[in-house]
């Protein structure tokens, strides 16, 4: 039985984190094209184009983020995840950079600045879990 494909979706999700050793979240939108694994806070992230590079994509989300940065996004890693949608198998490729704002980021409603040190504490908002396993590496191997 061969099981029809829809196109892959490309995505960049950006891991900034702050002087204060916090990673900004931003809050899930119940409308947005792509639901997250779990409800609630999500790294910020964009839909690409494939033909667009990885970097060029992150530089532009920082911009969009309004998060200055000395340094441009690094790539830190990739997944690709397939799920059965409506008898289709549906594939997204991630990539993961990166970035170290200089200054505090700004506040902002659906904004989140997330204190790395309490990724384990239940207190804190609901994370995916592939989110909480990346923070909790970033947490025991700094960014530099």
């Amino acid at each position: 039985m061969i099981i029809p494909r829809r196109p892959t979706h490309h995505w960049i999700r950006l891991v900034a984190v702050d002087d204060d050793e916090r990673v900004l979240l931003v809050r899930e939108d119940a409308g947005e094209e792509h639901p997250a694994p779990a409800p609630g806070w999500r790294l910020p992230g964009v839909r690409r184009d494939p033909a667009v590079p990885a970097e060029a994509a992150a530089r532009a989300l920082l911009a969009r983020l309004a998060l200055p940065a000395t340094e441009p996004p690094r790539r830190l890693r990739e997944r690709t995840l397939s799920s059965i949608v409506a008898g289709e198998v549906a594939r997204q490729e991630e990539v993961f950079f990166t970035v170290r704002p200089h200054g505090p980021g700004s506040p902002g409603e659906g904004v989140y600045w997330y204190p790395l040190r309490d990724v384990r504490d239940a207190a804190g908002p609901p994370l995916a879990p592939h989110v909480a396993d990346l923070l909790r590496n970033i947490r025991t191997a700094p960014l530099t």
